[in-house]
């Protein structure tokens, strides 16, 4: 669509951009489903392996006879369960957490909701408002940051969206701004 479709500027000819007419169309970016519920289903997977090694823990100490390859088989068996079990509550509560986030792109603007439904943090930041949007790799997931001209800023990164360079450029799209990459 080029911009020779519009109507002539004027003080009621309405949309008279491409990029009025983007930012006219109202979007809601979340997490996929699929994914969260996969996240979800994990931590119910990784409870079952962890009780199964721990139970391999008890296999070992009680219905086999006493040597010391068992006693370091056991030892191990009960690393990994307990690691497992110990992970079971952090794929839940991330899986629940990425369900709830959620950003929307309106007219006037976009808002960031990286809360819960218990506690939810909006944060809204005008088109116009907005300075900067920065990428920086840290460890192994991608970092985002939108920043405005009040000192207000929002964080995502691919632990909190599976999909953040797509939201990260739809924003950018939106804003007319490019996505700086921080070292």
């Amino acid at each position: 669509m080029s911009t020779a479709e519009f109507p002539a500027p004027g003080p009621d000819a309405g949309i008279n951009s491409e990029m009025q007419f983007k930012r006219a169309i109202p979007r809601v970016l979340h997490n996929s489903r699929i994914l969260c519920w996969l996240t979800l289903l994990g931590s119910i997977v990784v409870a079952f392996m962890g009780i199964c090694m721990l139970l391999m823990v008890f296999y070992l100490l009680f219905l086999q006879r006493f040597s010391f390859g068992n006693l370091i088989g056991a030892l191990q068996w009960g690393v990994g369960g307990l690691s497992m079990l110990l992970m079971c509550p952090w794929l839940w509560k991330k899986g629940r957490a990425m369900a709830d986030y959620r950003v929307r792109l309106e007219p006037r603007g976009v808002t960031f909701n990286l809360g819960t439904k218990k506690k939810p943090s909006d944060l809204f930041l005008p088109w116009d408002q907005i300075t900067a949007i920065k990428r920086q790799r840290i460890g192994n997931a991608q970092q985002f940051s939108v920043e405005a001209r009040d000192g207000s800023e929002a964080r995502f990164s691919s632990n909190t969206f599976f999909q953040s360079g797509t939201v990260a450029r739809q924003i950018a799209e939106r804003a007319g701004l490019g996505i700086q990459i921080v070292k």
